[in-house]
C-alpha cells in the first residue's frame, strides 16, 4: 500500500520536484515519462495534465478523508467543534465588548464570516453539506438582518445576523464519547440562527421573572417589580445600560412621579436635575429598568441552541 501510494505521487509530480525533495532518490524508469512537459506532449496528453492530475489525486484525498476517523472522531465533528469554538469566542468577546463600550469591533463580523465562508466551502468540497442548506441560511439570515435594520436595532445586531448563517449554515452537530449534541433533535428546517433567535426570545422573556423575584427579596413591592429595580439615588451614576422608569416633576410641595413607557435614557441633565430634588427635595430612591444589549440574549440562544437545541421544537413535539 505504502508503495503503490510512492509510486502514484511519483508519476503526480514531476522529476524537479521529487529531487528537491530528496536528492538522492531515484525515480523508476517506468516513471520517466512523466518527468516533464515535453514528455507528456509526446505521449498525447494535453498541456494541462500535470496541473488537472495533481488536483484530481487532491480532491480523491479530501473526498477519503471526509469518511475517516481520527481517533474518536470524524472529520465532520472536528469541524463541528471548531464552528464552536469560534462562534462562542466572538460572540462572548461582542457580549463583553458591548455591555463594556456599547460598541463591538466589525472585525469580530469578518472573522466569523471569513470562517464560516472557509469551513463551509471545505464542507460543500468534500460533499458534506448541501448547497441549499447555505442558501436557505443565508436568506434567513438576510431576512431577520433587514428587519433588525427597520426596527433600528443596533449595527452589531445586524451584522451579526448576516456572520452567524456563514458560520453555521446548519446546526453543528458532533457526537463525542456517549455525549451527542446538541442533545434534542435537530429541528426540521434545520436553520441554527432560528433556533438562536426563538432561544434568545424565551430567554428574554425570563428576564422580568428574575426582576420580580430580586424585588420580592428586597422587599420592593410595586406593580413595576417585572419590569425594573429600585436604587438609591447617589449611587445612579456608578449604574450604566438602564433606563428610568418615572419622570419626575417638581409640583412646588411635593414630587409627582408619571410612569414613561420605555424609559427615559438618563442624559447628564436628568442626572442633574435628580441629584438637585435629592438634596432638596428629599428623594432617596428611584426605579430605573435594565437596559441589556440584545447581543447578549442572542449569545445564550447560542449557547441553548448548541448545546441542548431548540427550545420551541421541544415544546411542540
Amino acid at each position: 500500500m505504502v508503495g503503490t501510494f510512492r509510486d502514484t505521487m511519483i508519476g503526480l509530480y514531476p522529476h524537479s520536484f521529487w529531487k528537491r525533495q530528496n536528492p538522492t532518490h531515484q525515480i523508476p524508469n517506468k516513471f520517466k515519462y512523466l518527468n516533464s512537459r515535453q514528455s507528456l506532449l509526446k505521449t498525447g496528453l494535453p498541456k494541462t495534465a500535470p496541473r488537472f492530475l495533481s488536483f484530481g489525486f487532491w480532491y480523491l484525498v479530501l473526498f477519503s478523508i471526509s469518511d475517516l476517523e481520527f481517533g474518536i472522531l470524524q472529520l465532520n465533528d472536528y469541524i463541528a467543534i471548531l464552528r464552536l469554538c469560534i462562534g462562542s469566542c466572538l460572540l462572548c468577546y461582542a457580549s463583553y465588548s458591548d455591555v463594556k463600550r456599547r460598541e463591538v469591533s466589525d472585525g469580530v463580523w469578518l472573522v466569523m464570516s471569513a470562517s464560516g465562508v472557509f469551513l463551509a466551502s471545505l464542507e460543500l468540497f468534500m460533499v458534506t453539506l448541501a448547497p441549499l442548506q447555505v442558501v436557505k441560511s443565508v436568506l434567513v439570515g438576510a431576512l431577520f438582518a433587514s428587519l433588525l435594520y427597520i426596527l433600528n436595532f443596533g449595527g452589531a445586531d445586524v451584522k451579526a445576523m448576516i456572520s452567524i448563517p456563514l458560520l453555521f449554515p446548519a446546526f453543528p452537530s458532533l457526537s463525542l464519547f456517549e455525549l451527542h449534541l446538541p442533545v434534542m433533535q435537530v429541528p426540521l428546517l434545520d436553520i441554527f440562527l432560528l433556533s438562536m433567535l426563538t432561544n434568545s426570545l424565551l430567554i428574554a422573556l425570563v428576564s422580568p421573572l428574575s426582576l420580580f423575584f430580586y424585588n420580592l427579596y428586597r422587599r420592593s413591592f410595586s406593580p413595576l417589580m417585572f419590569l425594573g429595580y429600585e436604587v438609591e439615588l447617589p449611587t445612579l451614576r456608578s449604574k450604566k445600560h438602564f433606563k428610568l422608569m418615572h419622570d419626575l416633576e417638581d409640583k412646588g410641595s411635593e414630587i409627582q412621579k408619571r410612569y414613561i413607557w420605555g424609559g427615559i435614557e438618563p442624559t447628564e441633565e436628568v442626572l442633574r436635575r435628580l441629584d438637585d430634588y435629592g438634596q432638596n427635595k428629599g428623594i432617596k430612591k428611584v426605579w430605573i429598568t435594565p437596559e441589556l444589549p440584545f447581543i447578549i440574549y442572542l449569545t445564550a440562544g447560542f449557547f441553548t441552541a448548541a448545546l441542548y437545541g431548540d427550545f420551541i421544537s421541544t415544546l411542540l413535539f
